[in-house]
C-alpha cells in the first residue's frame, strides 16, 4: 500500500509525489532537481561525484544558493553542488504542451 508519508526510493515514485503536491502543472509550487555533487579533493583529482534527485519548494529568490546551502548542511564542507537542474514532470511536460497549441 502507498503512503504519502513513506518516502520516495525511485525517481519515478518521487515525479509521481512531487506530482501529487501540484496543483497548477504550469506553474508547480513544487519541482524535482537534479543534483551533481562533488566530494573533495574534486573528481579530477580522485575524488567522488554523484547524483541526487530532490523534491524542491518553488519560492521567490535564486535557487543556486538554497540548493548550496543544503548540500552543505546534509553532506558536509568538504561537498559542493557542481551542476543541477530542474526535472520537468511528465504532466508539466503535457500541459505545456497543450497550452502552445491553444495559441
Amino acid at each position: 500500500m502507498s503512503n504519502l508519508l513513506e518516502t520516495p526510493t525511485t525517481v519515478n515514485e518521487l515525479e509521481k509525489w512531487i506530482d501529487a503536491q501540484v496543483t497548477d502543472p504550469l506553474h508547480p509550487e513544487m519541482v524535482m532537481v537534479e543534483l551533481q555533487i562533488e566530494q573533495f579533493p574534486g573528481v579530477r583529482e580522485g575524488g567522488d561525484l554523484f547524483e541526487v534527485f530532490a523534491p524542491v519548494i518553488c519560492k521567490p529568490g535564486l535557487l543556486r544558493p538554497r540548493l548550496e546551502a543544503w548540500v552543505k548542511a546534509t553532506y558536509g564542507n568538504d561537498h559542493w553542488l557542481a551542476n543541477w537542474r530542474t526535472v520537468p514532470s511528465t504532466r508539466q511536460l503535457k500541459a505545456e504542451n497543450d497550452y502552445k497549441d491553444e495559441i
